[in-house]
This record gives C-alpha cells, structure tokens and sequence, in this order.
C-alpha cells in the first residue's frame, strides 16, 4: 500500500513496544490479565510491570524473556517477535540513559570553561586598572579648586558617556510551533515521536482528541488506520486505510 502526499510521507519507525503489543493484543481478544496471570502462574504485579514497560523494576533481562515467553504463548501471539521488540527496546532504553549522561557531563564541562573564562578576565581587569594607576608627588602637584575640580569632573563624565554605546536591544521571536489535532473515530492506539524524543503511546477510544506541539517533525505509527483523523497547523492530513490496517507517518 502507497501513502504518499504533499504533507505526509512514509517513515522508517520502530514497531510497537513489547509491553503495549502484549497489551494491545490482549484486550482485542478480551482476555483479562488476570486470566494470563492464572495460566502463566505470573504475579500480576510482574504482568503489569511487563506491560508498562517499567525496566527500573523488572527483573533481569534472562528472566524477563522467559516471562514473555510464557506470556506470548497464553495469547496466542508470534514470541520470538515479542522477544526480539523487547531486545530492540531494552537497548534503546540503555542507549537513551547513556545519552543524558553525556549531556550532563558536557553542561559541566561547558559550566565550568564559562567560571574559568570569567575569574580569567576579571584578573586581567583588575591587573589593568592597577598598571593605569599613577602615583603623583602631593609637593609638586597643582592645587586644584573646588570649582575646577567639579567642571573637570563633569567635562570627563560627559566625555566618557559620548564615547559610550550601547548596541541596540534585539527582541527575540519563539520559533512557530507545528500543532497537530488527533480525533479518534474508532477504537485504536498510536505511538508517537516528537522532535527525535522518547516515544509515547496512547489508546484511544470514539471521540477522544489529542492536540500536541512539535518545533520539528512528529514520527507517527497508527494502530488503526480508518479509526483517526489528523489535522495539522489546522490543516487535514489524508489517511486512507482499512480498519486495523497499521500505517507509519511523517509529519510535516
């Protein structure tokens, strides 16, 4: 199928996630949780930690995949595909925490070049008024009235405020927004990257709406094409489609 326009095109996004796939598959085929929970003899705490994707409390990885395993095999869905998601996620997750740990370190570095150029010129500065300060004989130097003192005070501020200027003041302009508007017609679930950040996914029931900001771009992966309508800078965005059909989209 071809899904090409002047406003989307198809982009190279990842696949679902393991725990809102399981999720998502789960509750189309009507299947409590706490029914896998019976069949798999997995805690439901551990199920729900599984399908948030919560990796801070998960086991090991080892164990993780012999739950899924077991998990896959109670829906009837494809394990070795669940497996290989869960693999593909778990290193972008370690690949995103190694990232904000580069970024701090950079802001230090940067924090402490600025603190070692300020100290630096405030030296200089004070290394160069003292060099300018002369030291006069009090014996041989002319008095000065109180008369001439003020009128050669006021000539040297006016003269220092003449050779003074200030740059003008240059206002700064918010770069404009991209606003995206996504009405639900049917049941569905999207995931959704916005400006190159971490994915977020949402479910969506008839009726629901979502407006969302991006400087950039948005990477869309759409669960049910024919159950959404988008609308973007209040413009509408063509999706063609069958029901449950997935469709990947780009935008702008």
């Amino acid at each position: 199928m071809k899904q090409r326009s002047a406003e989307t095109i198809i982009a190279n996004i990842d696949l679902p996630s393991f725990g809102s796939y399981l999720k998502n598959t789960r509750l189309e085929k009507g299947i409590r949780l706490e029914e896998v929970s019976a069949a798999t003899k997995i805690s439901m705490h551990v199920l729900s930690l599984i399908e948030k994707e919560d990796y801070a409390q998960l086991p090991s990885p080892a164990v993780v995949r012999g739950f899924l395993r077991l998990y896959a095999d109670c829906i009837c869905v494809d394990k070795d595909m669940v497996i290989n998601l869960y693999r593909e996620n778990l290193e972008e997750n370690a690949i995103a925490s190694s990232g904000r740990g580069r970024i701090g370190n950079r802001l230090n570095f940067w924090f402490r070049l600025f603190l070692f150029l300020g100290l630096l010129t405030g030296v200089v500065a004070a290394a160069y008024y003292i060099s300018g300060v002369t030291v006069q004989d009090p014996l041989s130097a002319p008095e000065i009235s109180k008369g001439n003192m003020d009128s050669a005070g006021k000539a040297a501020d006016t003269k220092m405020a003449e050779k003074v200027e200030f740059p003008p003041i240059e206002e700064e302009h918010p770069p404009e927004k991209h606003k995206l508007l996504i009405q639900a017609t049917d049941d569905s679930w999207i995931k959704l990257i916005i400006d190159g950040k971490m994915p977020e996914e949402y479910t969506l029931s008839s009726g629901d709406r979502l407006e969302l900001e991006a400087l950039n771009n948005f990477n869309i992966l759409i669960g049910n094409a024919n159950g959404i309508k988008l609308t973007l800078d209040e413009k509408p965005v063509p999706i063609s489609g069958k029901k449950g059909q997935m469709l990947t989209l780009k935008l702008p």
